[in-house]
């Protein structure tokens, strides 16, 4: 549970620094530290993955192909 979540906040994080982390955290109400023990529902990654995206301006889906080449 979790595991993509936590990816997502990572990505931002790194990507976008803390300040898009806490928008993230904001705009979701789910800290980071929780995202670990949330139900992945299809729902909720799809809203993680778009707030990514709009955060940093790169795509969450497209960073994680490019990383497992």
């Amino acid at each position: 549970m979790g595991e993509v979540l936590r990816q997502i906040y990572e990505f931002v994080e790194k990507k976008g620094g803390l300040k898009a982390r806490m928008q993230l955290v904001e705009r979701t109400g789910i800290a980071k530290d929780k995202a670990a023990i949330v139900e992945e529902e299809e729902e909720i990654v799809r809203g993680f993955k778009a707030l990514a995206a709009e955060l940093t301006g790169q795509s969450f889906d497209d960073n994680m192909r490019f990383l497992k080449k």
